[in-house]
């Protein structure tokens, strides 16, 4: 009889969420980003939230095109949060210049094909611990949501041949604290690399700033690939 013994599965959910993702639109970028958490741990992340919450008096949703003034600090609290939380993490891929996007060359001229390899590119390093079972939460977008998150986890699994046990949900983003802090986060890096804007607003900055701090890092250059904390992808489409 063997004496040896199977580990149960590492389980991790992984929060979604996207901006300016429509090829025409006023923003000549994308970005996707996604917080992995340890499924063992989101119960205690919202948690975590829903204290801040309350100290800082903030009961609405967290949508980086809503933000108050007067809830800067419940803002920087969030980032605290995220940043001491070790079972956090945040990656995004962001695309500049996406009016230089070729789709006919590149994509099969399709810009949902290159929608797909954006969030391949920002999932990928999430998915490449053995013997661990992933659950993907999408932000519900439009009426087509369960069929871009199905067709997502085919691709996700065929690219990484197979050896993946992964499901797919979408959910809408009132539901979720982790999908909202993940829109804070990857709208602070969406209005940094954005180059049609004065950048005039005082809230958004102030943001950004202790983002940076706190992340120890621009917003608007790549990171290192073995940096798992806070990584950022930035694509350039061929001229």
């Amino acid at each position: 009889m063997s004496n040896t013994t199977t580990s149960p599965p590492t389980h991790y959910k992984i929060f979604c969420d996207e901006s300016c993702h429509l090829l025409s639109d006023s923003s000549n970028i994308m970005v996707f980003g996604a917080i992995k958490c340890d499924a063992d741990q989101v119960a205690n992340a919202i948690k975590q939230i829903k204290s801040l919450r309350v100290v800082h008096n903030y009961h609405t949703e967290i949508k980086w095109t809503k933000l108050h003034t007067k809830h800067l600090p419940f803002y920087k609290a969030l980032i605290n949060l995220f940043f001491d939380c070790h079972f956090l993490k945040f990656k995004a891929t962001v695309v500049l210049d996406k009016n230089l996007l070729d789709h006919e060359k590149y994509n099969n001229g399709s810009h949902a094909d290159f929608y797909y390899k954006m969030a391949y590119y920002s999932l990928r390093d999430f998915l490449s611990t053995p013997n661990t079972t992933y659950q993907i939460y999408f932000d519900y977008v439009d009426t087509q949501g369960n069929n871009k998150a199905s067709r997502l986890r085919d691709i996700l699994i065929n690219r990484m041949h197979g050896n993946l046990e992964l499901s797919t949900q979408v959910i809408r983003s009132h539901e979720s604290n982790l999908i909202q802090l993940c829109d804070l986060l990857i709208g602070a890096i969406g209005y940094v690399n954005r180059n049609d804007l004065a950048h005039l607003s005082s809230i958004k900055n102030q943001i950004i700033e202790h983002l940076k701090v706190k992340s120890h890092r621009s917003l608007n250059i790549a990171s290192a690939p073995w940096e798992e904390k806070f990584n950022l992808f930035l694509f350039s489409p061929r001229k």
